[in-house]
């Protein structure tokens, strides 16, 4: 799970305060090593989740990543952020503010709909391969499911990814800005916009 990792850091950059909060350090080689450490637990522990990756058919390049979170009538233990990866206690806890308060909307749409949900929780392409599909591949795997299942797809989108979503056929639910208490005011508010794309009558 390295070279996914490396391709979210490398997507991201400094861009995404949930990032850098959530995955200290990304943009070291320590840093992408624990990254990919913590994808790769995940993908042993949780059922509900599937990787994808693209491959580059000349070079055998990795170049595009994704996590979609299948939800086939189960509601999964409310996530909660742990471990020890983090300079200080302060670190950690701003961290675990922005993992809650970036995943509530999605809770909450698993919870309203019983846990028949399909959720695309991490899309990046590597910068060096962008605008040659391979994000749109990665989303069309997760909405084919979607339909086949007949419930809805989310995904919180950054700006940058709007029309691709869009185009995919997700409809904007809202703009959200993540407000931060008092003792961390100065830092950097992480925003997205929450898309849900209704689903499709099962054939």
């Amino acid at each position: 799970m390295q070279r996914t990792f490396e391709i979210l850091s490398l997507a991201f950059g400094h861009e995404h305060p949930y990032i850098d909060a959530v995955f200290p350090s990304h943009n070291t080689a320590s840093g992408r090593k624990i990254g990919g450490e913590r994808l790769l637990a995940i993908k042993n522990s949780d059922p509900n989740t599937t990787f994808l990756k693209v491959t580059d058919t000349n070079t055998g390049e990795m170049i595009a990543q994704a996590k979609w979170n299948i939800y086939d009538g189960e509601v999964p233990k409310k996530a909660e952020l742990g471990g020890d990866f983090w300079a200080g206690q302060d670190e950690k806890e701003y961290a675990q503010y922005l993992f809650r308060e970036y995943l509530g909307p999605r809770r909450s749409a698993i919870e309203a709909c019983g846990g028949h949900l399909v959720s695309l929780d991490i899309l990046t392409v590597d910068p060096k391969h962008q605008k040659r599909g391979a994000g749109r591949m990665l989303v069309e795997w997760g909405t084919a499911v979607a339909d086949k299942m007949g419930v809805v797809a989310v995904v919180e989108a950054s700006k940058y990814a709007i029309p691709l979503y869009q185009s995919a056929g997700f409809e904007i639910g809202h703009h959200h800005v993540i407000d931060l208490p008092d003792r961390w005011v100065g830092r950097d508010k992480q925003t997205f916009t929450w898309m849900v794309r209704p689903k499709k009558a099962v054939g």
